[in-house]
């Protein structure tokens, strides 16, 4: 009965692996099999497109952007929707915001990316309102899209379309949290601040990895707005991961864009991991003191 129920079971899944098999892991196995091939995938080269690949002054430079944006920009994020998300709920009372509020957090995520590029324009453009306010108060005209200041204009930008889903995902951490833990804390004499480093930040910290790795996992959709708007070859500070792959799938050098393909899967994997790491030890270190 059991060994009948099991094969019910396969049965059931099989369709679903069946079409991870062909659609995931066959193609996955291309890749691979590509990358050690010359672009044609015609002759076996061994490693000569990885050695390409880490000698490529594009890669290093667009390799170098991408990290510095995920480092400054994922970290600004949880911090920021986290400080927002405590405020929305001690001032309610320690009740989740009310059903309107949502909407109003989510409204940046519904605005279509052709409207985004239409806005950055219109404010940031060698002859947008900005520069016109600027020229207004006798202040130098500068070009934003083209300067070193456009990756700030970048990180403001992602900031503030993940913004309210990021507050949503913490509200849900924070709405279940037993409340009689704060009440208990109060009558010890324990003020808001200790509460939020020794009930509320511990209580989160299994909803922060997940939290993590999905506005890691976003900071790689910029790419869409900064292409939309300054095409292949945006500034060098712009030059993105997703920048070089694209260019150099147009000039068809397959070899080197799956190894960069691997080797940026597989620092992903690794950045999971830390992450993955960090939370499992502060995890340990706060149970057994």
């Amino acid at each position: 009965m059991k060994n009948r129920k099991t094969l019910t079971n396969m049965l059931f899944l099989l369709p679903s692996l069946s079409g991870v098999l062909f659609f995931y892991m066959a193609p996955f196995a291309d890749v691979i099999k590509r990358s050690f091939c010359n672009d044609m995938c015609r002759q076996f080269v061994g490693i000569e497109n990885y050695a390409r690949l880490f000698q490529s002054r594009s890669f290093l430079l667009a390799g170098k952007n991408t990290l510095f944006f995920i480092l400054c920009s994922t970290p600004l994020l949880l911090a920021l929707s986290l400080f927002f998300a405590v405020l929305l709920t001690f001032t309610n009372d320690r009740q989740a915001a009310p059903p309107a509020c949502p909407l109003c957090y989510l409204l940046p995520l519904a605005i279509p990316v052709a409207a985004l590029t239409g806005i950055w324009n219109v404010f940031f453009d060698k002859y947008g309102l900005l520069n016109a306010l600027l020229d207004h108060l006798g202040i130098a005209k500068t070009d934003w899209l083209h300067s070193e200041a456009s990756m700030l204009l970048v990180i403001a930008t992602y900031l503030w379309r993940n913004l309210g889903y990021t507050i949503i995902l913490w509200l849900a951490g924070l709405s279940g949290i037993d409340k009689r833990l704060y009440e208990a804390a109060a009558l010890d004499g324990g003020g808001q601040k200790k509460q939020f480093f020794y009930i509320t930040l511990p209580l989160l910290k299994p909803l922060g990895f997940t939290v993590s790795v999905l506005a890691v996992l976003n900071s790689f959709k910029v790419f869409r707005d900064i292409y939309l708007i300054l095409g292949d070859y945006p500034n060098k500070s712009l030059y993105m991961i997703q920048h070089l792959l694209n260019n150099w799938f147009t000039n068809m050098q397959f070899g080197k864009v799956t190894a960069a393909a691997l080797v940026i899967l597989l620092a992903a994997g690794w950045l999971v991991l830390c992450l993955q790491i960090c939370f499992s030890m502060q995890k340990r270190r706060d149970y057994y003191g």
